[in-house]
């Protein structure tokens, strides 16, 4: 993956997005493995997420385990009302690697957290919604059209300003508000060099501009 990428989609096979690990693969594993292992794990969820590239993952089916803390490093979930989700380690005696007893919390609340790795059930994505697992519901055969209706949504915005919000939003999420502030200061807001004010900032004094740039978005995801 190049710096010059837009989007990363993850996408599953079949009638599954992610169900995690393998976990006859952890009965040749010494006892040194699971810290690296883990180690590997949660670095590659890092990366992901801190990718400037927007990140949708987009899931059907089964999404469990690894595949669940696999959604919660991208910036936007689409998933089908069939979809199923669930932390079921516990029941093989794993405590989650990825980000499920930590990354989980940030979208769930430790409350519900603590529900779905100590129990260890599925649920349905109305419930996953609901938490703020997934920002869209749609079925099976309007998925694709609902991943490139997003991706036109984006593809629309100013990448600079995309890249600086998205950084902003990650890193905040792990700062008291303070650092949040600090955080922002990243990267100049201007589009050309020698200025402040960006081409947004230019097109918002205008009513023709404005509106133009505001046409889709307003509506984006109402219904």
């Amino acid at each position: 993956m190049t710096g010059n990428a837009v989007f990363l989609v993850f996408r599953g096979a079949g009638d599954t997005f992610c169900a995690g690990d393998d976990i006859k693969d952890f009965l040749t594993w010494t006892d040194e493995d699971p810290y690296w292992q883990a180690r590997q794990y949660q670095e590659t969820a890092q990366m992901i997420e801190d990718l400037t590239a927007i990140t949708i993952a987009v899931v059907d089916g089964v999404c469990t385990g690894g595949g669940l803390e696999l959604t919660l490093t991208c910036d936007f979930v689409i998933a089908t009302d069939r979809s199923r989700w669930g932390m079921p380690e516990i029941d093989w005696d794993i405590t989650p690697g990825w980000g499920g007893v930590t990354r989980l919390a940030r979208f769930a609340g430790r409350r519900k957290t603590k529900e779905w790795n100590l129990i260890g059930q599925l649920f349905t994505a109305d419930v996953a919604e609901q938490h703020d697992l997934i920002n869209r519901i749609t079925t099976p055969a309007e998925l694709d059209n609902e991943v490139q209706a997003l991706i036109d949504v984006m593809r629309a915005k100013n990448r600079v300003t995309i890249r600086r919000t998205k950084f902003v939003l990650n890193k905040g999420a792990d700062f008291r508000c303070p650092g949040r502030w600090r955080s922002k200061s990243v990267e100049p807001f201007a589009n050309k060099a020698g200025r402040f004010a960006t081409d947004g900032m230019e097109d918002f004094a205008h009513k023709d501009t404005r509106e133009a740039r505001r046409k889709v978005s307003r509506s984006f995801w109402q219904d």
